[in-house]
C-alpha cells in the first residue's frame, strides 16, 4: 500500500537545538521522505527558527506575533499550510523513534475519522547533554525514566481506547497526536483562543469524539521526551495551581462528567450540555412530574417541553434549565456555521422523551451518578442510540450520541454505528400516569 502524504506540524518557540535534534529524528523516519512535510509553526519567537539547507522532505515555516504561550494557534496556523491528507501533531522536544510516523498514520490513512495518541516516553536530559547519542539509536537502559502511570493504566483499561467514551479525551495528548485531515477539519481544528499552557488537546478531543473520531493508542509510535512528565518537572503546589486553571479553563467547553462533575450545567447558548432533553406534554401534573424526574436524572441536561401546559404548570417549569416548546410558525434559529461552535453548542446526547416518565418504583429517585455511567457504558459499547420501550413495546424514549448526529450530517441518512433497544423497566422507569399524585411525589412517599 502506498504511503500516505503526511504532514508533521510542530509549535516552536526559541528552542533551536530540540528542533535540530526532531529534525535528525524526522529525517531517520521509515516513512518514506518525498511522501513528507514538515510545518514548524513559531509561536512568536524574537528569531525565526533555522532550518538545514539540506533536509530529505518538504520544510516550511510559518509564525505568528508573540502573545504570550498560544501552542494552539500556532497548531493551528501550521495545519493551515500543511499538505497532507494525514496530520501528525509533534511537540518541538520530541525525539520519535524511526517507525514512529509508520505506526501513527496507518490508521488514518485507511479512514477519515481516525484519531491516534502515540506513546510518549521521557529520557534522562543527561543523556542529550552528555553528547554520542543521536535521535534513532535506542536509549540505554540507565536513561529510561518511568512512564505516567495514570496514562498505561488508562490505556489498559480502555483496550487502548477501542473502549473510548466521552471521557477518553484526557487521554489524547497532542505532544504524540496523528489524524485524519477529515475528521479534524470536521471537528474544527485546534482552537486559536487558547492563552497558557494545558487544555487545548483535551478539548479539541472532545471535540474529535463529538465529531465521530475512532480513537486508538498506538504504542509502536514511540517519540521520548527529555525529563518526565508534567506533574514530576513542577513544584507540587505550582504544578496544582496550573492543572486547576486548566479545569476551570475546560469546564465551560465540555461536557463529560470529568470536566465539571454532574451537577454543574454553565449556561449560555454555546456551552455544551451532556444531555439535550426533549419531553412530550402530556397533562399538567404528569409533565410537571416527568421533568422533574429527568432534571434528576441529569442535573445539567437542557430540557424542552413539546406541547400545551395550562399556566399553573408552565409556571412550574421556569427553571433556567426549562425551555417550552416556541409557539407554532416561530422559525428556528439557524444553527452556527463554525465547526468548533456547533460542536461545543451540542449535547453529548440527545434524548427524546415522548411522553413523562418517572422512577419505576414507588418512593424511588433518579441517581445522577447512574444515569451518567448508563451513557459511559454505552458509549464504551459503541452503542450510537438507544430506544427505549413500554411493556406493549412501543417506544418511549430515543437517546441519539453527537456522534450519530454528526455522522449523519457528515455521510447523509446512514444509521448509527449500533442501536441499542431496551425496556424502560430494565432501567427502572416507567411511563407517568395520566393523573399522578404529584404531593406524594414531591413529598417523598410515591
Amino acid at each position: 500500500m502506498t504511503a500516505p502524504e503526511v504532514s508533521v506540524v510542530v509549535p516552536y518557540y526559541r528552542a533551536q537545538a530540540d528542533l535540530d535534534r526532531l529534525l535528525a529524528a524526522l529525517a531517520a523516519q521509515d516513512h518514506p521522505a518525498s511522501r513528507l512535510q514538515v510545518v514548524i509553526a513559531d509561536d512568536g519567537s524574537p528569531e525565526p527558527p533555522a532550518l538545514p539547507a539540506e533536509l530529505p522532505f518538504a520544510s516550511a515555516v510559518v509564525r505568528h506575533e508573540d502573545r504570550g504561550f498560544r501552542a494552539s494557534a500556532a497548531r493551528a496556523l501550521g495545519v493551515q499550510a500543511a499538505e497532507g491528507s494525514v496530520l501528525a501533531f509533534l511537540d518541538g522536544d520530541m525525539l520519535p523513534e524511526p517507525g514512529y510516523l509508520t505506526a501513527a498514520c496507518a490508521a488514518p490513512a485507511a479512514s477519515g475519522l481516525a484519531v491516534v495518541v502515540g506513546r510518549r516516553r521521557h529520557l534522562d536530559p543527561r543523556l542529550l547533554e552528555a553528547g554520542g547519542w543521536r535521535p534513532g539509536e535506542s536509549v540505554p537502559e540507565w536513561a529510561r525514566l518511568e512512564e505516567p502511570a495514570w496514562l498505561a493504566r488508562a490505556y489498559a483499561d480502555s483496550e487502548d481506547l477501542r473502549r473510548a467514551d466521552s471521557t477518553s479525551y484526557r487521554f489524547i495528548i497532542s505532544a504524540v497526536l496523528t489524524v485524519a485531515r477529515e475528521v479534524y477539519e470536521d471537528a474544527g481544528g485546534f482552537d486559536p483562543s487558547f492563552v497558557g499552557y494545558g487544555g487545548e488537546d483535551w478539548e479539541l478531543a472532545h471535540r474529535l469524539w463529538r465529531a465521530g473520531g475512532a480513537f486508538a493508542y498506538e504504542p509502536r509510535a514511540v517519540a521520548w521526551q527529555a525529563g518526565e512528565d508534567f506533574g514530576g518537572r513542577e513544584d507540587p503546589a505550582e504544578a496544582r495551581r496550573v492543572k486547576n486553571r486548566e479545569a476551570l479553563v475546560l469546564a465551560p467547553r465540555i461536557a463529560a462528567p470529568t470536566a465539571r462533575g454532574l451537577s454543574l450545567g454553565l449556561g449560555g447558548d454555546d456551552c455544551p450540555a451532556r444531555a439535550a432533553v426533549t419531553l412530550g406534554a402530556a397533562g399538567d401534573a404528569a409533565t410537571v412530574l416527568g421533568a422533574d424526574a429527568l432534571l434528576q436524572a441529569f442535573p445539567s441536561a437542557r430540557l424542552l417541553v413539546r406541547g400545551a401546559l395550562g399556566d399553573d404548570a408552565a409556571a412550574c417549569l421556569t427553571d433556567e434549565r426549562v425551555a417550552l416548546e416556541a409557539p407554532a410558525g416561530e422559525p428556528d434559529a439557524a444553527g452556527p456555521s463554525d465547526p468548533r461552535v456547533a460542536l461545543r453548542s451540542a449535547p453529548d446526547w440527545g434524548v427524546d422523551v415522548a411522553a413523562p416518565v418517572r422512577p419505576a418504583e414507588p418512593g424511588a429517585r433518579p441517581v445522577p451518578k447512574d444515569a451518567s455511567d448508563l451513557l459511559l457504558r454505552l458509549e464504551r459499547d459503541g452503542v450510537e442510540r438507544v430506544e427505549v420501550t413500554d411493556e406493549a413495546g412501543d417506544v418511549l424514549a430515543t437517546l441519539t450520541s453527537s456522534r450519530a448526529r454528526w455522522r449523519e450530517h457528515r455521510e447523509g441518512a446512514v444509521p448509527p454505528a449500533r442501536t441499542l433497544r431496551v425496556r424502560a423497566a430494565d432501567l427502572g422507569w416507567r411511563a407517568v400516569e395520566a393523573e399522578p399524585d404529584l404531593e406524594a411525589w414531591w413529598g417523598g412517599w410515591g
